[in-house]
């Protein structure tokens, strides 16, 4: 039984997400939130990282009411190439975790103004750009928020000693170098079409651990003393 992926617009998403690329800093030294908002949204650059919620609300729901039409039009898109590639995504998961069961969850792609696409472990949902010129790509990133959400349900099984949240950066690094891997394999571009280089910090890890194929707990092992030799 494979999830239904539910397409759906909420401003409300995007001021959350605002404040949490703000908020993982201490992750990221502020890359993260200068990619997803500052370099396409400069207004936000003259509050040095204090801004008060109401000016982000304003900010959001400004965008949302200016550019209704397009989203809607978008997400509708979306949907429907969504639909077009699911079946053999899901055959593609499938055979790679043969024993595992999707989680349960909401299943739910927002939109989002905002130029990053995270996804929510605690309820299964991510987001997707409201607006795209590169509509077929959204499929590539569907498919990457969904294959986090398989893998993470496959290595807490197995895994049980990194469900503590103080993995919780070592566990972002694996599933980031796990799905590049994946996703760049030849039956996986048949579907997606887009290939994805990873975070800079991955790109050698990538590059090293693509160059022979792996059983997947043979490919996680790798992945495992790679990132403990950059943590």
């Amino acid at each position: 039984m494979y999830p239904k992926i539910k397409f759906k617009i909420d401003p409300k998403k995007d001021i959350s997400t605002f404040f949490d690329f703000l908020k993982d800093e201490k992750y990221d030294e502020g890359r993260n939130f200068e990619w997803a908002i500052l370099k396409h949204y400069p207004y936000f650059k003259k509050f040095n990282g204090e801004i008060d919620k109401k000016i982000v609300q304003d900010f959001v729901f400004k965008y949302y009411f200016r550019n209704q039409e397009a989203i809607e039009k978008n997400i509708i898109i979306y949907e429907n190439n969504w639909k077009k590639v699911e079946k053999e995504f899901f055959s593609l998961t499938s055979n790679l975790f043969s024993k595992t069961k999707w989680p349960k969850g909401k299943y739910i792609a927002y939109s989002t103004m905002w130029s990053m696409y995270p996804r929510f472990l605690e309820d299964k949902t991510f987001q997707i750009p409201a607006i795209s010129r590169k509509k077929k790509v959204i499929s590539f990133i569907i498919a990457h928020e969904m294959l986090h959400f398989i893998f993470y349900e496959y290595f807490l099984i197995k895994y049980k000693k990194y469900k503590s949240h103080k993995y919780d950066f070592f566990l972002w690094h694996i599933s980031e170098i796990f799905n590049v891997i994946i996703m760049n394999k030849p039956e996986w571009q048949k579907i997606l079409k887009n290939k994805d280089e990873g975070y800079p910090e991955h790109r050698k890890i990538i590059e090293k651990l693509s160059q022979k194929e792996y059983s997947l707990d043979d490919l996680i092992e790798n992945i495992i003393a790679e990132v403990n030799k950059i943590m």
